[in-house]
């Protein structure tokens, strides 16, 4: 007996073991999260390669020269997507290494390396993070441009921007002109013993445009980071920006261990952004109450989403130019999303009309999912030239609908999207299915059954391409020779929808010959008027005769002679004095 229990139990121990290697391994976990492209080994690498160099692009451009050519949203998006490819093809990428043949030099080193911050992408993972920590501050994340302050005595002798995180560019030039950023520190206030530890003090933080009754939600980002950016590029400081520049401190590498002492430290000697709006927090809930807050309320700052701090972090000696553990940002949404490109697809009208319709992943945009985006005609979309697996950023325009905004990626390797030849379809074009014709052939038989038309409620375009499909509808009027029976071989377990399309056709058997000519497409006049004059008459009436009609036009008048006189038209009006229907 204990033999057969200790066999159990070791064979349960390998079950459980091999279950865990199977899925919790960490590669095994994301390739059963991520769907991979089936990309060869050469387009891989080169799709790959082309975004590295983009990336590593906008990397010189933000870091380098304090400029935002991309919006964060659409960065982060591509650069995560890039984890993805590396994961999908790891045998043949390894991590990105950017460019740095046309990247300058700065001049200037940090006393202590700016971290960065990651960025959790949802209120999942900020929970997650949350849990694992104690300590909690929560403080605006400003929409500015990072920068070091350095202090001898109390007074401002060099600031220095982010650069790369160890070493920046000098704009103390600047930084000396500006009114938000503190001069010279308040240290009278300060016990002796930390007045003379303030020889030299570092502070790390942002510079911000000051912005007046500003409301995140309402008013967005306005531009604010560039406006700071390219003022502190610039050669001359203008009186704007030395009068609308402040400056939001973070924090004091150097400081008090812990951060209530830092916080008073830093507003006794006279930094007010960034100490008056830092909390503590102790739950989820509160973070979520304070995200939220910030980004309703008003503030004289733009601000992107919100930083949680943990009060106790290493000494600034020991920071690295790369984003700690121990402060995240989790960033507000944006008002668009990014999407993938699954395939794109044609839609013919009755008219012949040609429309384009970019098919994306299922993508929620506010509180509505997206799959479909309509952009209009070819000639539109081959101006995006938009194709499958390219990027795209989507917005809700007016009565929420979704349209895209701009195609924010490209595959190099571009798909074939083959596009039908719009020469090919018009308003005369395809009576019958053949050639290429199905769409705008079905197109016509919804709108014959439709309110516009003959009235028959039921008759869907989901059942006309059923009826299609089993060759029984060859044309916009044979079916009405459909006989119980032969409907009932449309589909032989269904017998009430062979009874339904009885029923449809004896109720489009009783509208008369008005009503078929609107509901075949002669819309240039009213059914009344068609009644009045009769078939007879119409079908000999010139194009003169068409233009005397006070609503025609002389294109109209053309349109209205070319449709009566149409072969198809009148084969069909053939049919239906067969089918006894009244007015022929």
């Amino acid at each position: 007996m204990w033999l057969f229990i200790k066999l159990f139990i070791k064979l349960f121990i390998n079950v459980f073991i091999g279950w865990l290697l199977l899925y919790l391994t960490p590669n095994t976990v994301l390739a059963r999260s991520v769907d991979c492209p089936q990309w060869h080994q050469t387009q891989a690498i080169r799709e790959i390669s082309v975004l590295d160099a983009q990336l590593a692009r906008w990397d010189e451009a933000y870091y380098f020269r304090g400029l935002s050519p991309v919006d964060d949203g659409i960065y982060d998006h591509l650069l995560n997507q890039r984890k993805i490819w590396q994961h999908c093809f790891a045998d043949l990428i390894t991590d990105i290494t950017p460019a740095k043949k046309d990247i300058p030099l700065f001049p200037m080193l940090h006393p202590v390396m700016h971290t960065g911050l990651a960025k959790l992408p949802d209120a999942s993972s900020v929970k997650q993070w949350i849990e694992k920590r104690q300590d909690l501050w929560v403080q605006p994340k400003i929409d500015g441009v990072a920068a070091t302050l350095i202090y001898q005595n109390g007074h401002l002798v060099s600031a220095i921007s982010r650069g790369d995180g160890v070493k920046g560019e000098d704009w103390t030039a600047h930084a000396l002109n500006i009114k938000g950023i503190p001069q010279q520190l308040n240290l009278e206030q300060l016990p002796s013993q930390q007045r003379s530890s303030q020889q030299r003090l570092v502070v790390q933080g942002e510079l911000f445009w000051l912005m007046d009754n500003h409301i995140q939600q309402r008013d967005g980002g306005q531009n604010a980071r560039a406006k700071v950016a390219g003022a502190m590029m610039s050669k001359v400081l203008s009186p704007q920006a030395a009068e609308h520049i402040a400056f939001w401190a973070w924090d004091l590498p150097e400081g008090p261990e812990d951060m209530p002492a830092r916080l008073r430290l830093l507003k006794q000697m006279g930094f007010y952004y960034g100490t008056e709006n830092t909390q503590p927090v102790t739950s989820f809930e509160q973070v979520q109450n304070w995200y939220q807050r910030w980004f309703e309320s008003s503030l004289p700052y733009v601000r992107d989403g919100i930083v949680i701090r943990q009060g106790k972090r290493p000494a600034g000696q020991h920071w690295v130019a790369k984003p700690p553990s121990w402060a995240v940002a989790w960033k507000y949404p944006s008002p668009n999303v990014i999407a993938e490109v699954q395939s794109v697809s044609f839609n013919i009208g009755r008219t012949g009309r040609v429309s384009t319709v970019v098919n994306i992943e299922p993508t929620q945009l506010d509180d509505k999912w997206v799959r479909k985006i309509a952009i209009g005609s070819t000639a539109h979309w081959k101006k995006w030239d938009i194709r499958p697996g390219d990027r795209v950023e989507l917005a809700l325009a007016g009565l929420g609908v979704a349209q895209i905004t701009q195609v924010v990626w490209r595959l190099a390797e571009r798909a074939e999207v083959n596009a039908p030849d719009e020469q090919q379809y018009h308003a005369l074009s395809c009576w019958t299915p053949e050639n290429s014709c199905e769409q705008q052939f079905i197109a016509r038989l919804t709108w014959l059954s439709g309110k516009q038309g003959l009235n028959l409620k039921g008759l869907s375009h989901k059942t006309w391409q059923q009826l299609v499909s089993t060759d029984w509808v060859k044309d916009t009027t044979s079916w009405l020779m459909l006989s119980p029976t032969e409907l009932a071989q449309t589909n032989p377990a269904n017998k009430k929808l062979a009874e339904r399309l009885s029923s449809y056709i004896d109720t489009a058997r009783q509208r008369d010959a008005a009503q078929w000519l609107s509901s075949l497409g002669l819309t240039f006049i009213s059914q009344e008027k068609i009644r009045q004059m009769g078939w007879d008459n119409l079908k000999n009436r010139s194009v003169a005769d068409w233009r005397n009609e006070p609503e025609l036009g002389a294109k109209s008048a053309q349109q209205a002679y070319d449709f009566v006189n149409h072969p198809q038209i009148q084969a069909a009006v053939t049919r239906l004095k067969t089918a006894g229907i009244q007015g022929f």
